[in-house]
């Protein structure tokens, strides 16, 4: 069975520099900010920002106001397990059977561990919460 949490995802747009992407990473690792997934284009039709999901969103809150960061969040939900074939499909699975639609999914293996972070409507919220929960 897959632990979960529901988590927050900050996107900050960043300028589209060199070495944009490593002075944010400095100056969280500075704020022992610690981060579970970043992801994201900078520039291009795709790009809205650059995606950051936090272990510990008011933590970051703090780091983003102190440093002026415009961001914006989204709930997301992060899933873990080791890694067996075939529970990630039946995890999705069972997120389409109750009619749950997935906007957008990251999905990792690592070490015989596998991730999942997973975005929902916002009305598929606490459906998707109420579903991990059950099962």
């Amino acid at each position: 069975m897959a632990h979960w949490q529901q988590l927050t995802e900050f996107v900050v747009r960043l300028p589209h520099r060199a070495g944009e992407l490593a002075r944010l990473s400095a100056q969280l690792r500075t704020a022992n900010v610690e981060v579970l997934s970043y992801f994201g284009p900078s520039e291009g039709r795709s790009a809205d920002g650059f995606h950051i999901v936090p272990a510990d969103a008011e933590q970051f809150r703090e780091f983003a106001s102190k440093l002026g960061l415009g961001t914006w969040e989204e709930p997301c939900f992060q899933l873990t397990a080791k890694h067996r074939g075939g529970d990630l499909v039946a995890t999705l699975d069972s997120i389409a059977q109750e009619g749950i639609n997935i906007q957008f999914v990251n999905a990792f293996e690592t070490g015989g561990q596998f991730g999942i972070l997973i975005w929902v409507d916002d009305a598929d919220i606490d459906r998707l919460a109420k579903l991990l929960s059950a099962t």
